[in-house]
């Protein structure tokens, strides 16, 4: 189930913990019919898969595996997830094109297969510098108590 607060921005997912490693709890969400209104459903990425799994970095020790959850984010974090994600990669890779073929007159076969190299070389940088994006997009739980 998924339901966002407009006041305060923020999105909001149900879940349950399925593993907690140190300080690291993932929680398995449900995909539901409702992911299809949700403006954070290009970030997932799990178009053919049920269950997404996230994973919370949390010190509190007051979960346990099986604990229904809520998963908190803010709509900003999804914003920068898909900009990073999707709208660079697709000024790089126009961008690249339209230089090549338009600048330096070289055929359209080799500009697309140099904008694809671009937007590939952006993809493994990014996957490098993992670690900066992870600590800008935070989620955080809250256990539910039914």
């Amino acid at each position: 189930m998924i339901f966002t607060n407009t006041v305060s921005k923020l999105i909001k997912h149900k879940g349950v913990v399925s593993q907690i490693v140190g300080n690291d709890i993932i929680v398995d969400i449900e995909r539901s019919s409702a992911c299809a209104a949700c403006e954070s459903k290009s970030v997932c990425l799990t178009l053919d898969t049920t269950t997404q799994q996230v994973k919370v970095c949390n010190d509190s020790n007051n979960f346990k595996t099986g604990d229904i959850v809520t998963v908190i984010s803010e709509r900003s974090y999804s914003i920068y997830a898909v900009v990073v994600a999707f709208a660079v990669p697709l000024f790089l890779l126009l961008s690249a094109l339209i230089i090549m073929t338009e600048l330096f007159g070289i055929n359209e076969g080799i500009s697309a297969l140099a904008a694809i190299a671009t937007i590939s070389v952006y993809y493994i940088i990014v996957h490098f510098f993992d670690y900066k994006i992870k600590t800008k997009i935070k989620f955080r739980i809250e256990k539910q108590f039914n």
